[in-house]
Formats: C-alpha cells, sequence, structure tokens
C-alpha cells in the first residue's frame, strides 16, 4: 500500500485519514493465468492495481485475438472507457499468469471524488497518464517498425516482457509470431 500512497502523493498530499478512506474501500481479488478479469460487453465496475502478475487488454477479431496493451506489477489497469462511461466494453482483460489485483469500485471512486478535490485531481491526473500511454502507443503502431516497437517493450520491461508468451507480444507489434522470431534473432 506504501507504493499507492507514493504515486498519490507524488500528484497531491494526502492525510493519513484521507488516505485510510481510500483504503477501507479496497479489495483483494486472485485470477488463474488465463482468466478474463473483464469479458467483453460487460460493464467494468473496477479499477485495479496489479501487485502480483500480468494484465493485457484484447479484442476478438474472429480470425485470431489482438492484444493492445499490457500492464504489470505496480500498474493501475481497468477497462477504463467502460469503467468512467459505465457502458459496454469493447474488448477484454485476462491475467497473463496468476494475478493479485486491489481493486475499487466505481461507486467508491465516485464517492472519493465528492469527498475531496484531492481525489478528482488524483483520478484527473491519472487518467491523463492512461491517455499519454494510449496516444503513445497510436503513434508506436503508425511512426515505428515492428522491431522499434519490440525493442521499446523490452526496455520498457526487460524482465516482465520474457513472462509474455510470444504469440501476444507478436499481436501486440502488430505482427506475426513468425516475423517477431526473425526480429528477436536479428536482436539477439
Amino acid at each position: 500500500m506504501e507504493k499507492i500512497k507514493n504515486i498519490f502523493n507524488s500528484i497531491i498530499e494526502l492525510s493519513d485519514n484521507e488516505f485510510n478512506d481510500y483504503l477501507s474501500k479496497l479489495s483483494t481479488t486472485e485470477y488463474k493465468k488465463g482468466e478474463i478479469i473483464t469479458p467483453k460487453g460487460s460493464i467494468e465496475n473496477y479499477a485495479y492495481y496489479i501487485q502480483k502478475g500480468i494484465v493485457r487488454r484484447f479484442i476478438d477479431r474472429g480470425e485470431g485475438e489482438a492484444t493492445f496493451y499490457f500492464a504489470f506489477e505496480q500498474d493501475f489497469v481497468s477497462a477504463y472507457d467502460s469503467f468512467i462511461t459505465q457502458t459496454p466494453c469493447r474488448y477484454s482483460l485476462q491475467a497473463l499468469e496468476n494475478t493479485s489485483l486491489i481493486r475499487i469500485s466505481w461507486d467508491d471512486v465516485q464517492d472519493l471524488y465528492k469527498k475531496s478535490y484531492k481525489w478528482e485531481r488524483i483520478g484527473r491526473i491519472l487518467n491523463e497518464q492512461a491517455y499519454i500511454e494510449r496516444a503513445d502507443r497510436e503513434f508506436s503502431l503508425l511512426a515505428k517498425s515492428p522491431q522499434e516497437r519490440y525493442e521499446n517493450l523490452f526496455q520498457q520491461n526487460p524482465e516482465v516482457i520474457k513472462r509474455i508468451p510470444l504469440k501476444y507480444i507478436a499481436s501486440y507489434i502488430g505482427i506475426t509470431p513468425q516475423a517477431l522470431s526473425r526480429i528477436r534473432k536479428r536482436i539477439f
């Protein structure tokens, strides 16, 4: 919990009472490797903090799945658009390994927002950071080669990326697993 508190305090200083109010709204949940956290078509009711594990966002395109986001330990993750708008999710969240999540409900987030401008500020900043990550991802897909996208992902998470099946990494950078194998041979 200290890491979460440090993240929040880097945005705006919270009193012990304010942070304890937040803690009182949290619950922990566990997912087994491969288990769906948020299925497509459902409404996302939780925002999560990953204590342990890896989560991916993906869509099923009929001919196969397309992974478009990975979240790792100490990341916040959710089907944010569904969470914010309380409308059905257009994609799914899945645990890529046994995963432990700390979660807060949409109702509890709204309660915190009503109690203090500090929580609204934290929510705004975290959502702005999520938007920037999404914009960076879109830019990467348009402006960088598959090798550059792989190298960036590897540089960001060199140890964790080894825990992700290559088929999901290939999908994430927009190539086939065979093309990813050729890139990996060139790099290593």
